[in-house]
């Protein structure tokens, strides 16, 4: 498809004239002056004189430089691409069954009954049923890739009968699927379609040898879909790799969450940086509905300055840590990273240095704000490098990228799925 093509091209552009304000990390923006130099000029000077109890979340903007700059991330975005597909026209890719089609999106599930939260129940029942939808129409056995506690393996399984094997590398997410088919199946006498297996995925898994071991009786012949809710990181391209490789795996529906753990570029047209892959995680949805910017992202840069002064670079600090005040965060953070307590400032000479750059503060939320408009982009970019990597590599049939959840509810919304 052409269009996810372009469209790539012109994320990349613009990635490409930002680079440094996507490549940049906010607890540097003190000390290395991020303001100054990352910026354009005319953006960084319209800025300056905005008033910052102005909301620039606000769809009308009267700065032009800002309204442009924002305009242009909301263009690149996965939502404004013309080739991504709603869920609600994903059915009209797939074979069409419209009895049993009606019955699976019509069906009510009590997440209570499936032991989730409300996110975890809202992403299962989207993808769950979709998932049935695909395996009974074409009477297919379902592989849950990176299933952890196998949430969407029991749902298909209990819900509408569909055989799944589950796939998972850690023993701690085997137990709990175990325990909780255990409290599941106290309202029902078993479930009988899903098989449970701990192993490490990668590039070389042979899924038709794991589908035989698992279910001798199942006659494998192109009837297998490989699928993942929220893969994380780089087992998403090893999934992809496998699925390339693997003739009875039909259809691949797989939901990518942890950008910044896939370090490798499939399409080999951009090396994205680690800061760019973590901005790609921050979600421009939810911050506009929340309207806030955590304490600690202007604690960490101030506490950058004080790390200098004593000769501390590229340190590590971590989340947590009291939110109070800036010299309760400060010796916190000074003291879990080993740091001599004769080398601590008083709480007085802390809260000096904080007066001394809040200055600062205002410029570090408008930056960063920026970076979280921007984040869309770099998502986009992430995920039409891989879907053009499938459609370089995959004979298929139908090649799409999915707006599979309400991003408020669940940031990461897309999915991508190929039909061979």
């Amino acid at each position: 498809m052409a269009e996810y093509n372009n469209y790539f091209e012109k994320t990349l552009d613009f990635i490409n004239i930002y680079q440094e304000l996507i490549d940049c990390h906010l607890v540097d923006f003190i000390t290395e002056k991020l303001w100054d130099k990352c910026l354009p000029e005319k953006l960084k000077s319209e800025l300056e004189s905005i008033n910052t109890n102005d909301n620039i979340w606000m769809e009308s903007n009267i700065n032009p430089e800002l309204s442009n700059f924002i305009q242009l991330t909301r263009s690149l975005s996965l939502k404004s691409c013309p080739a991504v597909i709603c869920v609600d026209d994903l059915l009209k890719l797939l074979p069409q069954f419209p009895n049993k089609e009606q019955s699976v999106k019509n069906k009510f599930i009590d997440p209570k009954s499936q032991f989730m939260n409300t996110k975890k129940s809202y992403e299962i029942d989207v993808l769950g049923k979709i998932i049935a939808e695909m395996a009974l129409s074409t009477h297919s056995l379902v592989i849950d890739a990176g299933a952890g506690k196998a949430y969407l393996s029991t749902y298909l399984s209990e819900h509408f009968d569909v055989p799944v094997l589950a796939i998972d590398s850690s023993q701690v997410c085997h137990k709990g699927a175990i325990n909780r088919q255990e409290k599941i199946g106290k309202r029902k006498h078993s479930l009988t379609k899903i098989r449970y297996v701990v192993q490490e995925l990668d590039d070389t898994t042979d899924y038709n040898k794991i589908v035989n071991t698992n279910y001798p009786d199942w006659s494998v012949n192109r009837n297998l879909i490989l699928t993942g809710l929220h893969t994380c990181g780089k087992l998403v391209h090893s999934v992809m790799k496998a699925f390339l490789r693997a003739k009875d795996i039909h259809l691949l529906f797989i939901v990518p969450c942890c950008y910044h753990l896939a370090d490798e570029s499939l399409s080999g047209r951009w090396n994205f940086s680690k800061n760019a892959r973590m901005l790609a995680q921050q979600s421009i949805e939810r911050s506009r509905h929340n309207k806030h910017i955590s304490p600690s992202l202007f604690y960490r840069a101030v506490l950058q300055v004080i790390l200098h002064s004593i000769g501390y670079y590229d340190t590590k600090v971590g989340r947590g840590g009291p939110l109070d005040n800036f010299a309760d965060y400060a010796k916190w953070a000074l003291s879990k990273i080993g740091v001599d307590n004769k080398q601590i400032p008083s709480t007085r000479a802390l809260q000096e240095i904080y007066q001394n750059y809040i200055h600062f503060e205002s410029k570090l939320h408008l930056f960063q704000t920026l970076r979280i408009y921007m984040s869309s982009v770099v998502e986009a970019a992430i995920m039409l490098d891989r879907i053009i990597f499938l459609q370089n590599n995959a004979q298929y049939s139908k090649i799409a990228v999915v707006r599979l959840f309400e991003p408020t509810l669940s940031p990461r919304c897309y999915a991508i799925v190929v039909i061979k």
